[in-house]
């Protein structure tokens, strides 16, 4: 959204609410600050919890025309406060607003590092209480200061709350990572097996504005975050979990003379489990459609066997992303594939045995990889059939 349209849409879903009465008695708008983003970290000083609420300023949406780069005033407001707890932390917020926060309309909340380091348990009980919260809410950690992240203004977005959790929906392009709201964080967190992953987010200064950008996923064991994905081991997680949408392999000609973009059209997953003669072995089957994008090489790709050894180069790429994500939480002994859920549901008398000792048995896993890939149209200058 941009210019005025992001208030509009705000104050359209938040007056329905002020006029039923939801908000207890007849609350004045004017007695609220409408939260977009939250941001929880330590403080260096006191070690309280250091709270980030990015408030809109109603009176400067649209204002600066859309230029993200300008020198007018900005559209947001990120009031910081301390305290023992978020509740806390909220409350003393009022000091400083003079009015009572309301978060229906909140977009994200972002952990600082080394909050997700000692543990998120205590630090998210607020957002799942809070009858104004919703559990829809994204879920980031940041890789700097959580206010840096809250106060990056892009080029685009006059929020940049509104700004993130713009990006988070657009991970379908690349599929290097993937959105995490906070049911499912949450859900993942009370699974005995399952290890919860979420986005990290990074801030790149500019000569004018600042660039916020997804630069993998951090990786739980519980609620503590031990470990995290570069983009590729995150697309080797999304191939088995199916959640593959779309983005650019980039892979080796046949010759190795240069580059092959290819284009991922469409993915299917089946996951299979076995426990076999003691031991567990998941059968991981893919079929991927792609379409030739672009090739940065001089050999003659549109033919018959030309594309044969571009289906082969690609499926080993494919099982090369799934098998570094499969390392890496081997190392990790985190599941974060849910390949113990699995288990369970199959084999439920024989998962009782051994649920105990999963974080020890998980590394001994078994994964048989079976990739499928298929070219299906090259996107040409002059148009040709595909070579079949």
């Amino acid at each position: 959204m941009t210019k005025t349209l992001t208030f509009k849409v705000i104050m359209c879903l938040l007056v329905p609410l002020l006029l039923s009465g939801c908000l207890g008695g007849g609350t004045e708008i004017n007695d609220l600050e409408i939260v977009v983003g939250m941001g929880v970290d330590k403080d260096k000083d006191t070690g309280k919890i250091l709270l980030t609420a990015q408030i809109v300023r109603e009176g400067e949406i649209g204002s600066n025309s859309g230029n993200g780069g300008g020198q007018n005033a900005k559209a947001f407001w990120n009031v910081t406060a301390t305290g023992d707890t978020i509740f806390d932390a909220i409350r003393e917020m009022t000091h400083k607003t003079g009015n009572r926060l309301f978060v229906s309309h909140n977009h994200v909340v972002i952990y600082g590092y080394n909050i997700a380091e000692e543990g998120l348990q205590e630090h998210i009980d607020f957002f799942l209480r809070s009858h104004e919260m919703r559990p829809t809410a994204f879920i980031l950690i940041a890789e700097c200061d959580v206010s840096a992240v809250l106060d990056a203004k892009p080029e685009t977005e006059e929020l940049p709350a509104m700004n993130i959790a713009k990006l988070l929906k657009s991970h379908g392009y690349t599929s290097h990572f993937i959105e995490v709201n906070l049911k499912d964080f949450i859900s993942c967190l009370m699974s005995p097996t399952t290890s919860p992953v979420a986005p990290i987010v990074e801030v790149t200064p500019g000569e004018e504005s600042e660039d916020i950008y997804i630069s993998g996923m951090a990786i739980f064991k519980n609620d503590k975050m031990v470990g995290k994905l570069n983009k590729e081991e995150t697309r080797g997680l999304l191939w088995v979990k199916g959640k593959i949408k779309s983005g650019v392999l980039l892979v080796p000609s046949p010759g190795k003379q240069g580059k092959i973009a290819l284009e991922i059209l469409e993915a299917k997953t089946k996951v299979t489990p076995k426990m076999e003669n003691g031991k567990i072995v998941m059968d991981v089957n893919i079929k991927v459609d792609t379409s030739l994008a672009e090739q940065a090489t001089i050999e003659n790709m549109t033919t018959l066997p030309g594309f044969e050894k571009m289906q082969k180069i690609q499926e080993e790429v494919i099982k090369h992303e799934i098998m570094a994500a499969f390392e890496k939480s081997k190392e990790l002994k985190a599941d974060i594939f849910g390949f113990g859920e699995m288990l369970h549901k199959k084999y439920s008398s024989k998962w009782n045995a051994i649920k105990d000792n999963w974080d020890d048995i998980y590394p001994d896993i078994v994964l048989n990889i079976d990739v499928k890939a298929e070219i299906k149209k090259a996107d040409l200058l002059v148009k040709a059939p595909v070579p079949g």
